[in-house]
């Protein structure tokens, strides 16, 4: 088997981290074999978590989700860690995606794969622009996507996660991928990121 890559995928909302993690993971276990991917979606998990009755789980419903804000870093640890943490072997390829979303979390992901000696660590940001992204949200027409919270979520990322890119470019070993988002043909983004990523 192929030595297994750690992919995180960084970027506005609606510039395309799902689609590409999701097309990333076919190649992979097309290549590898069914189960050579442990996928993790940080949003998704947190969701989950907010459909509890404890008042944690309450207040990511209320304070977060709902208003397009931010989850405080300890919980956006938590929710991939617990994933991780119970579901991940040697082999697996580790695809996360809309995390890291803060310098400290790139920081705590760094940690975490140094920990478990994963060499192949690569930061994908998909490059779009704000008005791109802005677009495509309300294009894609989900009924939380109103223009408030749309540019809140736009403005998280300019505030919150834009450090992280920043953190990434200034590493010698797990140095920021760069790719163009802004085609819309997403097998061209696709073939762009396997280049990159020299799988192909």
């Amino acid at each position: 088997m192929n030595q297994p890559i750690t992919v995180f995928f960084i970027g506005y909302s609606g510039c395309g981290k799902d689609t590409q993690a999701g097309l990333l993971q076919k190649f992979l276990e097309k290549r590898d074999g069914l189960g050579s991917v442990l996928y993790i979606y940080t949003g998704d998990e947190l969701r989950k978590f907010a459909e509890g009755s404890s008042y944690t789980a309450k207040k990511i419903k209320n304070d977060i989700l709902e208003v397009g804000g931010k989850a405080p870093d300890f919980l956006a640890i938590y929710a991939w860690a617990e994933v991780f943490n119970k579901n991940f072997k040697p082999e697996h390829h580790l695809l996360f995606s809309s995390s890291p979303r803060t310098a400290i979390e790139a920081q705590i992901l760094d940690e975490a794969m140094g920990f478990y000696g994963r060499e192949k660590v690569y930061p994908v940001f998909l490059n779009v622009s704000r008005e791109e992204a802005f677009s495509r949200l309300k294009k894609r027409g989900r009924s939380d996507d109103t223009d408030e919270v749309i540019r809140s979520r736009l403005d998280f990322f300019d505030r919150e996660v834009r450090p992280a890119l920043e953190y990434y470019k200034t590493q010698i070993k797990n140095k920021l991928v760069d790719i163009d988002g802004n085609p819309h043909d997403e097998n061209k983004i696709h073939e762009d990121i396997l280049k990159a990523l020299a799988l192909v």
